[in-house]
């Protein structure tokens, strides 16, 4: 009968404080609680990322680890503390949502961006190089980062450029601070996602950035890939014309700045000839429609001394004025290869430049040929 007496009495609540010190104690009691369990809180609404290490984790590391270690503790906390405040235990909800203490102190000591740094709890460096794949290294960004830690953990001062896939393994250039090639390239390996230094293959990825060439007004600029040649007008920096994967689809020019590498250079007035980027309904671009680009007005086409072509052949002459700035285009199909391809030409200028553009924009069409096969 004493036991189960004793039981009852675990299962029954505490009474309430009577005297104003047990209050104090109480109240005290509460608030740690209170905080401990806020602590906890917070700890799982950070758990979220053990969602993505299910759902698109590439790697089981030791921050892995320590972040279910923490989900639990953090879980068992809030469910311990529940249970005993439930019958006024106070010390016995203290120590349940004290649980959540000693992982969250390591995790802070190791992470130091959250708390101030601190020597509690801080693990050896070796515990974090701990890490087993799960998944194969297919995102180029999580490529970059590896080949950002490899340069770091190599000392080297290079920064990472252009990343490619070639089956089982990425190659990562790189670039020091002036935008030229880096020492070496990072292949990575796509299984096991390990680093090593080789040769940048120049003839499979962009091993730095490009160094513009002056125009003499003479030079032929070729790109045999989408059948165009061009010469520019004397005096302006020029450099290919790259689509989103880094593929070279024509070439662009600017006033010249020295010094500078064409994948910063910034200028104006832009002049180039490409393969279109966009598909067109009219003058309209079908994916910005909201951009108000519509055929040259005849007050326009006044400007030149003839009707605008590229190449001789029919063509489409179009232009977007959005207050100081008047952009021209002209376009044209041609057969490059096995295939019909639609190429623009096109220049930037302001009502200040418009009659010197126009004149400079004449003469580039017609140093201009599509279609051409080398």
């Amino acid at each position: 009968m004493e036991e189960v007496g004793s039981s009852n009495r675990l299962r029954r609540a505490k009474p309430w404080p009577k005297t104003l010190l047990g209050w104090l104690g109480f109240g005290g009691l509460a608030v740690l609680i209170a905080l401990l369990l806020f602590i906890a809180v917070i700890n799982l609404i950070g758990a979220d990322y053990l969602w993505y290490l299910v759902s698109r984790g590439t790697t089981f590391d030791t921050w892995a680890v320590l972040s279910i270690v923490s989900a639990v503790m953090s879980l068992a906390a809030i469910a311990g503390a529940g249970y005993a405040l439930r019958r006024r235990r106070m010390v016995l909800a203290l120590a349940c949502a004290a649980l959540t203490l000693p992982t969250t102190l390591i995790i802070e000591a190791n992470r130091c961006d959250v708390l101030p740094c601190s020597p509690l709890g801080v693990l050896p460096p070796s515990v974090f190089d701990w890490s087993v794949r799960l998944r194969s290294v297919t995102d180029p960004n999580e490529a970059r980062m590896i080949a950002s830690g490899a340069l770091s953990e190599a000392g080297s001062e290079d920064g990472t450029f252009r990343e490619k896939r070639f089956g089982d393994h990425w190659i990562v250039s790189t670039i020091d601070d002036n935008g030229r090639p880096g020492a070496q390239a990072v292949r990575i390996d796509t299984r096991t996602a390990k680093a090593t230094f080789v040769p940048c293959p120049e003839d499979k990825i962009r091993c730095g950035m490009e160094i513009p060439t002056v125009s003499d007004g003479r030079r032929v600029y070729r790109n045999a890939a989408v059948g165009l040649t061009a010469v520019f007008p004397a005096g302006l920096a020029v450099c290919t014309a790259r689509g989103e994967d880094d593929e070279a689809r024509g070439f662009s020019a600017i006033a010249y700045a020295p010094d500078l590498v064409c994948d910063v250079l910034d200028g104006s007035p832009p002049m180039g000839i490409e393969a279109a980027r966009y598909r067109l309904n009219g003058c309209t671009v079908t994916e910005a429609p909201d951009l108000p680009w519509r055929p040259m007005s005849p007050e326009t086409l006044k400007l030149f001394s003839r009707t605008p072509a590229l190449a001789g052949r029919p063509s489409l002459a179009c232009e977007l004025r959005d207050g100081d700035d008047i952009e021209f285009s002209v376009y044209a199909s041609a057969r490059s290869g096995s295939r019909e391809t639609l190429y623009q030409a096109y220049i930037v200028t302001t009502p200040a430049r418009l009659a010197e553009d126009v004149r400079r924009f004449e003469l580039f069409l017609a140093g201009v040929s599509i279609g051409t096969d080398g």
